[in-house]
This record gives structure tokens, C-alpha cells and sequence, in this order.
């Protein structure tokens, strides 16, 4: 069994999954250490904030050392920012969590929560799909996360290491920023404010599941604090819920009051139609199950916007 209480090392640590995790571990009295490029420097209540790359193997070892939990939060890419350039998916992701597992031999029995994708890494076989079906991913971002898999299992099969991999669908939720051709709650929401049409890539029957935030968090705790029986384990994590493009729209406009107008775009190759990956084996083996259902988690979203737009 992990020790539970213990200090946690969270790399990525003022992205959206990041830094909501360290909120939480704070509000559970865990010390943390949030390691980051974008962090500030210094300690605020139960989190030490480090400012600094992964590849910084001083600043790395020492947060280590110090840590015998590690939740890999990081990454550079989107499946739109990496769809011509496979090189960032091996220079920007693969090679940072390389130096992590490079410290295997000097950092004995650490435990290692990474975060994939179960979006992307199924490709066409996405829907119903459990985590011992093939990865056949249709983008670089997909297949950086299948390599990133790969190389935990053998810094697992070569090491008193243990990982588990998590693979969550669609995420929103309070605080995700907008990237380009990513985070489409965030961005349904600034068409719901200025008054622009929101880009559809096909005729919007895409059909996705979407995670609130809040039960990534839990489920990483839950990943975080497992017994260690498998030393490789990987999970879905979805709330279940299968949307539509349109559907989604539609959801919004209820949550925000307002209406979206739609610009329809030729489909894009990368897109999968449907993403709905199987969660019974997260459920058996850690008791988790998605608590929040999409049309609260859009409201809570909504409402933290308008605070945060009127708090500016």
C-alpha cells in the first residue's frame, strides 16, 4: 500500500488538471510540490510552488526526493497544435517524461499518476471501448499519448516502480483556458458572449463524452492512493454521457442563456465520430464514478465565468 498522506509531486502543475489537483490535495492537508513553468516561486499554505522545467534535473531530483507520489500533469500539445508537427509530441512531451523515468534507479518506490487521453488513443474503435482494446490513434497527440504508455510499462517492467495511467475524455470545467482548436466548453461560452458564430467541423453529429473537472480530480486521489496489486494499471475516466457537437451547443445556450450562432466547416480527418470509453474497471477496482452530469457541470462553469469576467 502507497503512502497515502505523504507529500505529492505535481508536474504541470498550474495547467487546468494541475492546478486543480493541487487545490484539492491542499484542501485534503497534503503537502504538495507544484512544479511548473508558469508557477511563482515560494509556499502558500500546504503547496511549495517551484517555478522551472521538467527538464531541470536538479529541480526535478530535488522535488523527488522529497516525494514519493508523482502526478504527470504536464503537456505542451493539443491534437490541433501537434497535427502537423509530430516532432512536438517527441521533443515537448515524450522527452520530459523520459527525464522522470530516467530517475527510476535513484528514486526507489515511487508511484507515478499519468495523465493520457481517452479521447484520442482509441482512434475509431473509441466508443464502448475498454482499456485492453488496441490503440489505433488518429492523430500525433493521440499517438504521443500511446508511446508515453509504453514507456511507463517499461520503466514499471524495469524498475520497484508502480504507474497508473488514467485516460479521461472531453475535460471542462471552472478555469480551462481556450486553446486553438481545443476546449470547446470554454470556447461555446466566449461565442455565447461576444456574439460570433461557433466553427462546427462537419455537420455536428460528433458525439463525445465530457468529464467535469472535479471528477478527474477524485479519480487521480483515488489513482493516487491505490494499493499497488498490478504495478501498471490504466483507466477510462468519463462521466458516461455521450453528446453531440450540436447537443452540446444546445446546452450551453441552456446553461448561459444566450443563444450560438453555428458556422459549419468541412469534417477534419483527425476527428474520431464517436468517443464513449467503458469506465468498469475504474469503478470495480477504485469505487469511482463520475457525480457530475453535464448540464450542472455547465451551469457551474457558466457561473464561475460571469465571477470571474465581473472580478476583472
Amino acid at each position: 500500500m502507497m503512502e497515502t498522506n505523504g507529500p505529492v509531486l505535481v508536474l504541470g502543475s498550474a495547467g487546468f488538471i494541475g492546478s486543480a489537483l493541487c487545490r484539492r490535495l491542499a484542501e485534503q492537508e497534503r503537502a504538495v510540490f507544484a512544479l511548473g513553468r508558469s508557477e511563482p516561486t515560494g509556499v502558500a499554505g500546504r503547496i511549495t510552488h517551484v517555478r522551472g522545467s521538467i527538464e531541470d534535473r536538479h529541480l526535478l531530483r530535488e522535488a523527488m526526493a522529497a516525494c514519493s507520489t508523482i502526478v504527470y500533469a504536464a503537456s505542451i500539445s493539443t491534437p490541433a497544435t501537434s497535427a502537423g508537427d509530430p516532432e512536438l509530441e517527441v521533443i515537448g512531451n515524450l522527452l520530459p517524461l523520459s527525464r522522470v523515468l530516467e530517475c527510476a534507479a535513484d528514486f526507489p518506490a515511487r508511484h507515478l499518476v499519468y495523465l493520457s487521453s481517452g479521447g484520442t488513443i482509441y482512434g475509431d474503435k473509441a466508443t464502448g471501448a475498454s482499456e485492453e482494446f488496441p490503440l489505433r490513434p488518429r492523430s500525433y497527440y493521440g499517438a504521443g499519448k500511446a508511446a508515453a504508455e509504453a514507456l511507463l510499462h517499461a520503466c514499471v517492467a524495469t524498475s520497484d516502480w508502480s504507474a497508473v495511467s488514467l485516460r479521461p475524455s472531453n475535460l471542462y470545467g471552472p478555469g480551462q483556458p481556450v486553446s486553438k482548436g481545443f476546449a470547446i466548453v470554454p470556447t461555446l461560452f466566449n461565442r455565447a458572449s461576444d456574439g460570433k458564430t461557433f466553427q462546427v467541423w462537419g455537420d455536428g453529429s460528433i458525439v463525445r463524452d465530457y468529464c467535469y473537472i472535479d471528477d478527474l480530480v477524485r479519480a487521480i486521489i483515488a489513482a493516487s492512493a491505490a494499493a499497488a496489486a498490478q504495478r501498471f494499471r490504466v483507466y477510462n475516466v468519463a462521466s458516461g454521457q455521450s453528446t453531440s457537437i450540436l447537443e452540446l451547443v444546445q446546452a450551453c445556450e441552456q446553461a448561459s442563456g444566450r443563444r450560438i450562432g453555428i458556422e459549419f466547416l468541412p469534417a477534419r480527418g483527425i476527428d474520431v465520430a464517436s468517443v464513449s470509453p467503458n469506465t468498469n474497471a475504474i469503478a470495480t477496482d477504485l469505487g469511482w464514478s463520475a457525480e457530475i452530469d453535464l448540464a450542472t457541470g455547465l451551469r457551474r462553469t457558466w457561473e464561475w465565468r460571469q465571477r470571474a469576467m465581473h472580478a476583472n
